[in-house]
């Protein structure tokens, strides 16, 4: 995706249907990219110790 930061929040916001107004798309630009920025660092961490939690188990087989 090519273009500034605004013209891709712009374009992605187009593509999941979420309105932006053009006096906003700044300021949703920089959100965006401080969000995506805390969000690499948690692929520092090591989970390897950490073991799997079942969010959302299987349903029974009418069993509530």
């Amino acid at each position: 995706m090519a273009g500034s930061k605004v013209e891709r929040v712009m374009a992605l916001s187009r593509l999941v249907g979420i309105t932006v107004q053009d006096d906003e798309a700044g300021e949703v630009a920089d959100r965006l990219n401080s969000l995506l920025t805390e969000l690499e660092k948690l692929e520092t961490l090591d989970l390897t110790a950490i073991q799997p939690l079942t969010v959302f188990p299987e349903e029974s087989d009418g069993d509530a």
